[in-house]
């Protein structure tokens, strides 16, 4: 295995910093390529280690390893109007955590500089136990290699990455080799299915008004009675735990007068004409929402801070989500700077920051699905049952903590949706956290809301 590694100061911290290559392998040890891994470490006992990825599933960890939460951040405006304007590259974080714990951000089987070895099955890594699995192998096989085992060790996942964090938790090799003292969740999507924006699900539409309420609070078509957007934000999950759901419920028996109120409220929240409302029958999808809220403009899946002009059906354009176009080209950017000018690598080879093909053949089913009847592949009942991963690692671990951060203009990953895992999967609320920030999916691509959440990691950590 091979590795690279650098001296680095931030402030009067000193830190050295790696590129590694670390086995993938099957918890029987079987090879199968590497895993790499970019690592921030400091000379001093007793230190925590947090390891992070990104997800996907398929994605590397470029974005939180340019998040600020290391040493480094891409440059980005403050103003989601002047994204994509220059100048790119990197910055020192003025508030990495990197001075309460060490940090290796590793790129799943696929990802990074990860590799396949030419007789190894990737279809082994691409479901939700296997990828674990893996991850649990190289985490275990980092702390070994550096002398680590006796480190407090915390798990950091975005995304996809949060489901990555539940079955890290309980994976067999994970719960021998990589016992987590905590769990940080951003962007969580561990119930994603049952807060999915599908027809019919009315948890779903529930979950997703926060956000919706958040977002045309922003643009200045809806919630306007609120100084703040977490005021906002706090008043639509209140409707939508109470009248909403009343309302909803009763779908078509809901008499016309009172569909008719609940529109004129909906309406007032999210910046849809109530009459649109009633003939939706209160039914709107993220998707309609983003689309809909600006005349001629969409909003970014991502952040629907940022907008763009829609797209011209007529002339086959294709859709695309602007908050995606405004910043990736920076991670991406900024990774060649980190590369070139922090770790003096100007080889040829290739960082991959997405794998397609993990998220085109990636099996979602799980062990603990196997507990509810199902018929036909894919079953129509097939239940997934991730957030009893979360549930059993808190019970069996009563010192293990918690923490969930959800920026309020995602529309990915939603505010309600956080608030549905907190109030039905019997996580214990004395050692769960959870918070919201003014940005989107990636909170810390708005340089102040970055700060903010890595004040609130640093005293997670140090709790």
């Amino acid at each position: 295995m091979s590795a690279h590694e650098t001296a680095g100061r931030l402030g009067e911290l000193e830190y050295v910093a790696r590129v590694e290559e670390l086995p993938l392998r099957r918890s029987d040890g079987t090879p199968q390529g590497t895993v790499s891994a970019f690592s921030y470490t400091v000379d001093a006992p007793g230190r925590p280690v947090v390891f992070l990825t990104n997800g996907g599933p398929g994605v590397s960890s470029i974005y939180l390893h340019l998040s600020g939460i290391g040493p480094w951040r891409s440059r980005i405006p403050v103003h989601p109007d002047d994204a994509d304007q220059p100048p790119y590259g990197i910055e020192e974080s003025p508030s990495s955590i990197l001075d309460v714990a060490d940090l290796v951000f590793l790129d799943a089987p696929g990802t990074g500089f990860g590799t396949f070895a030419d007789d190894a099955d990737h279809s082994l890594f691409r479901t939700v136990e296997g990828d674990a699995d893996a991850i649990a192998a190289a985490i275990g096989d980092w702390r070994d290699r550096h002398g680590r085992w006796d480190a407090p060790t915390y798990f950091l996942g975005e995304s996809y990455g949060t489901l990555r964090a539940a079955f890290l938790a309980t994976n067999p090799h994970g719960m021998d080799t990589a016992p987590l003292a905590g769990i940080a969740l951003l962007g969580q999507a561990v119930n994603i299915q049952e807060t999915q924006d599908r027809p019919g699900s009315i948890v779903g539409a529930l979950a997703n008004l926060p956000y919706k309420a958040a977002t045309a609070w922003y643009h200045g078509t809806g919630s306007r009675g609120h100084a703040t957007v977490e005021d906002a934000t706090a008043e639509a999950l209140d409707f939508a735990r109470g009248d909403l759901a009343t309302a909803m419920l009763q779908g078509d028996e809901l008499p016309a007068a009172d569909r008719a109120a609940v529109a004129e409220r909906l309406s007032a929240m999210i910046g849809i004409p109530a009459e649109e409302l009633v003939r939706d029958r209160l039914w709107i999808s993220k998707t309609d929402f983003r689309e809909r809220l600006l005349a001629g403009q969409v909003l970014g899946v991502t952040d629907s801070r940022y907008r763009a002009p829609a797209a011209d059906r007529r002339l086959g354009e294709l859709d695309h989500d602007p908050a995606d176009t405004a910043l990736s080209p920076r991670y991406v950017t900024g990774l060649s700077r980190l590369r070139h000018d922090v770790f003096g690598d100007d080889s040829a080879r290739p960082y991959r920051v997405v794998d397609t093909e993990a998220g085109r053949h990636w099996d979602w089913q799980e062990q603990g699905g196997a507990a509810f009847p199902t018929y036909g592949r894919p079953s129509p009942f097939h239940t997934y049952p991730y957030p009893a991963r979360l549930s059993r690692w808190m019970k069996q671990n009563p010192h293990a903590r918690l923490f969930i951060g959800t920026g309020v203009y995602d529309a990915l990953t939603t505010v309600g949706a956080a608030d549905h895992l907190l109030r039905h999967f019997g996580l214990p609320r004395e050692r769960t956290e959870s918070h919201w920030y003014r940005a989107g999916h990636m909170m810390y691509s708005d340089p102040e809301v970055a700060a903010q959440l890595n004040a609130d990691l640093r005293a997670f950590l140090t709790r």
